[in-house]
């Protein structure tokens, strides 16, 4: 499959005054900042001019880098027109009369009625996290640390409740970006397209701009739609954007949208103070495009690199085999049960064939992720929970 463009990730640790955690699947203490309304499909149905089921590429997004032309930006829903009076606004600058503080209200709550539609929740085991529709044929951005790793099933909510299937593609942890796809194309047999994203440039962001955040912490509910957060830019950096706009858990993987209804990011981690929230620039999903399409997974996390603490046999007689030599005292193995002997044959449903298989398999997941671990001891098949740690 192709497409064209592509990031995020939330870890809430040593944030003050909160406790140190990797993804909080429990949502407390979230506050709706400006109201969004459900927005219905209906309002959002796209005459199909095909006449046959939509194949995958059809729709790509235009974004920077991309060898890509189709300029799905001017078809996303969520563009909206500029209040008159918001020039200075827009330009990053601080609302300074009261036509300028209701023209931006008013901005912002257009903006967010559209980007309610695009924003989804993704679970899949005993993860959970946010996206953001950004092709008509159903590409998917989130993290990379809520994707997990490619070839995964994984369950996609819409702002409205439905549940559909989909399937991770590909990972790069190193900027903690992510691609999902919707198993179906279209979203019925109107050959409707999926309603989705209008694609920014975020090369061109400025400091001090006003942004909008969604997702859904804690999960979709069935009472409230994706939750808004209103903030600015704090920082630009290559791989990744600074706001105050709050994030807390089950945000991770959602969107980032400047004032004019355009996906500028994707949520990805917090830092220490509330005012330290990080998102991927959405022109890093298009460098990574062409390997996230084919399912690739590389990199490792920022300052999460998974570990389990063991060491492998290196004798002759244990090269065709994953034979465990060391277990760390104290480690998530050692946590598990499993002891110097055993042999590792699967991880997390990835067959281990030797130890270079099991590093493979490691760094395929998450730290504070639960795995199956399935080995041999003394000629007996066993199947241990393990918790992954993070390496010191």
């Amino acid at each position: 499959m192709e497409s064209t463009l592509p990031r995020e990730w939330c870890n809430f640790a040593n944030r003050r005054s909160r406790p140190s955690f990797w993804l909080v699947l429990a949502a407390t203490g979230f506050q709706v900042i400006s109201q969004m309304s459900v927005v219905s499909a209906q309002e959002f149905r796209q005459p199909s001019a095909q006449s046959k089921p939509l194949e995958r590429s059809m729709l790509k997004p235009s974004l920077p880098n991309s060898d890509f032309k189709i300029p799905e930006r001017t078809t996303g829903i969520t563009s909206v027109r500029v209040e008159p009076g918001l020039e200075s606004v827009l330009r990053g600058n601080e609302p300074k009369s009261k036509l300028e503080l209701i023209a931006l209200q008013n901005q912002q709550a257009k903006v967010a009625e559209k980007i309610n539609a695009v924003t989804v929740n993704l679970q899949h085991g005993s993860t959970q996290g946010s996206g953001v529709i950004i092709t008509g044929d159903g590409y998917i951005l989130t993290a990379a640390h809520v994707a997990g790793r490619p070839k995964q099933r994984i369950n996609i909510i819409l702002q409205d409740g439905t549940r559909i299937e989909g399937e991770t593609m590909g990972v790069n942890r190193n900027m903690d970006a992510g691609l999902v796809v919707i198993t179906k194309p279209t979203r019925d047999a109107k050959l409707d397209p999926w309603p989705h994203a209008t694609i920014g440039i975020s090369s061109d962001l400025k400091k001090g701009q006003w942004c909008l955040a969604t997702g859904h912490p804690g999960g979709w509910t069935p009472d409230r739609p994706a939750v808004l957060r209103v903030g600015r830019l704090l920082k630009f950096l290559p791989s990744t954007l600074i706001t105050d706009c709050a994030l807390i858990g089950g945000d991770s993987g959602g969107p980032l949208f400047n004032l004019n209804g355009e996906l500028i990011g994707i949520h990805s981690r917090i830092g220490v103070d509330v005012d330290d929230n990080m998102h991927v620039p959405v022109d890093v999903f298009a460098e990574s495009w062409d390997r996230l399409v084919k399912n690739e997974a590389w990199g490792t996390l920022p300052g999460f690199k998974p570990a389990i603490g063991v060491r492998g046999a290196t004798d002759p007689a244990s090269i065709d085999m994953c034979k465990i030599a060391l277990v760390d005292a104290g480690g998530p193995a050692d946590k598990a049960g499993i002891r110097a002997g055993d042999i590792i044959l699967k991880f997390d449903s990835l067959t281990v064939q030797n130890f270079d298989n099991l590093k493979e398999a490691v760094d395929s997941v998450t730290p504070g992720e639960q795995v199956v671990v399935e080995l041999q001891r003394d000629g007996l098949k066993k199947s241990l929970r393990l918790v992954v740690g993070v390496r010191e």
